[in-house]
Formats: structure tokens, C-alpha cells, sequence
């Protein structure tokens, strides 16, 4: 497991308001068409009379891409800005404000959950989220949880790199300077304890958590902790796209392309992704995917 965090000069962590802001419903919806994984299992694994919840939905890229497709569906999420959106898109579209760890819905309610990339993001650890979806869900219910995953090039790569990185005070300096650089903002910083302020001579910064990436059987382990059997496994990034790499563009941002969207490449990424994909899909790609059933009996 790897654990990673974000400097920001907002004592609040604004990831997802950031994140909402600067993207449009539209552009979710295109990223359905080359995100094969999850478009596979729903429609192999999901029958269109099935109760549904997308718990931490977002934007509902998937709650609309099933509704579309006659599915019944529901979509869960806390960020008021993707709600309004996704409501304002769709009126029809049944989506409701809600803590996933405590959704209002009773025992033995769905068919199926879907989680991408979502539980991730809790610093205790995603199993609260996952007994509280093995709680909604009825007897063989089934769950579709992607997570960020520790690649072949995180575990060798970028994993060593961030260890040294948020080891080293020094580096964490270099890096805070390097962004006051890029942002025309000169400073020197004063490194201190996680979720702390970085002391710079003019503006605070400061250290929040952002995810958890987890090796495939850390994710397989707490599913099976939580009261699920496994069914599938499979990588979950943009392979059926030439253009496109969550990993890559996640890991190595010099391979975006500029001005691009949906984590477009530039013409060496591109190379890049091609030549790893070709090898296998695993070794750059940002999620795994595990479709879970539930081992609850009928009562």
C-alpha cells in the first residue's frame, strides 16, 4: 500500500471542489466510451431490474451511462457542486445527497454498488465504506469497487521516490520552492508534521492526505474481510485508447498532453503507452477493478 498526499496553500483540502470546477459533464461521459473495465462488468454482471447505487458518484458519469441504457439506477455523493450539476443535466435522474460510510437506505436494499475510486480517499482505510456497502446490499448483491493500484512502475518507480520524498524535509522544501517557482511565487519553507502549515515567508502551505493506493490483493483482502467473495479482477485504466493513460498522466504529468482532457497524452506518452500496453496492462495502470459478490445469507 502506498500512501499519498497533496501540499496545498488551502488549509481545507479543496481536491474536489478543484476537481468538479474544472471539468464538465460531457467530458465524463466521453471517458465512458474508452474506460472499458467498468462498461464490461456492469452490463455482463447487472440485469436492467436490478436496484443500483453508485455510492460517491461524482459527476454520475456512470449513473447516467446506465440510466441511458434503462438500467435503475441511483447515484450517492457529498459534493453539493456535482449534484447540482448532475441534476441540472438530468432532472429525471434519481441522485441524493449522503455520507456513504452512513447512507440512508435500510438493510438488504441493492443489487449492486458501485464505488470508483472512492474509498481511497478515507485515512482510516476503506473498510468502514465496504461494511457499509455489504450492509445495503442483499444476499449475492454484487460489488464493483475500483481503487488506485500499485503498478509494477509504482512499486519500483514512483513508490521508492515518494518514500524518500515525504521523508525528507529537505525535499519536501525543494519541492513547495518549486511550486512557488512555477506559480511566480518566491519563498522559503519551513517543512513540519503531515496535515501541518509549511511556514514559507509569505504564504502557508499546507500537507493534506489524498489516497491510499492498494496492491490487488490488499484490495482482494479487504473484500474478503468485509463478507465478499471474489468474481473478477481486471485492470482498470483507458487500454482501448491510443491517446489516453490515467497512469502515466497521473504519475508522470511531463507525458500530458497540454490543454488536453480526460488524461490525454502527449505524441511520447502516447509511445509509451502503446509499447506498456502492448506488454501488458497491468504495468502502468492507475485502478484495479474487483467485481465482489456478497456471502450474506437470506434470513
Amino acid at each position: 500500500m502506498q500512501k499519498i498526499i497533496k501540499i496545498d496553500n488551502n488549509k481545507e483540502c479543496q481536491l474536489w471542489e478543484n476537481l468538479w470546477s474544472t471539468r464538465t459533464i460531457e467530458q465524463e461521459l466521453e471517458a465512458c466510451e474508452i474506460e472499458w473495465a467498468p462498461k464490461l462488468m456492469f452490463l455482463k454482471h447487472l440485469d436492467k431490474s436490478d436496484k443500483i447505487i453508485d455510492a460517491g458518484c461524482g459527476f454520475g458519469k456512470w449513473v447516467i451511462y446506465l440510466y441511458n441504457r434503462g438500467y435503475n439506477i441511483i447515484g450517492v455523493d457529498n459534493n453539493e457542486l456535482a449534484i447540482s450539476e448532475l441534476r441540472n443535466y438530468n432532472p429525471k435522474i434519481e441522485i441524493k445527497f449522503g455520507d456513504i460510510l452512513n447512507l440512508n437506505f435500510p438493510d438488504n436494499h441493492f443489487d449492486g454498488y458501485i464505488s470508483m475510486g472512492v474509498v481511497e480517499h478515507f485515512k482510516g482505510g476503506p473498510m468502514e465504506a465496504l461494511k457499509e456497502a455489504y450492509r445495503v446490499l442483499k444476499p449475492n448483491g454484487l460489488i464493483f469497487l475500483s481503487t488506485p493500484t500499485v503498478n509494477l512502475i509504482r512499486k519500483f518507480i514512483v513508490g521508492p521516490m515518494l518514500k524518500i520524498s515525504y521523508s525528507s524535509p529537505q525535499i519536501i522544501d525543494l519541492l513547495v520552492k518549486f511550486r512557488n517557482f512555477f506559480f511566480k511565487k518566491r519563498s522559503q519553507s519551513r517543512h513540519q508534521n503531515e496535515e501541518s502549515n509549511l511556514n514559507t515567508k509569505n504564504i502557508n502551505y499546507y500537507i493534506h492526505f489524498l489516497e491510499y493506493r492498494f496492491t490487488i490483493s490488499e484490495l482482494q483482502d479487504y473484500l474478503k474481510q468485509s463478507g465478499f467473495e471474489i468474481i473478477n479482477t481486471l485492470p482498470h485504466d483507458f487500454p482501448g485508447s491510443k491517446n489516453h493513460g490515467i497512469g502515466l498522466s497521473v504519475d508522470f504529468p511531463m507525458f500530458r498532453k497540454k490543454n488536453g482532457y480526460n488524461f490525454e497524452l502527449n505524441t511520447i506518452g502516447k509511445l509509451i503507452s502503446r509499447l506498456l500496453n502492448w506488454i501488458s496492462p497491468w504495468i502502468a495502470c492507475a485502478s484495479v477493478l474487483c467485481v465482489a459478490r456478497s456471502l450474506k445469507t437470506k434470513s
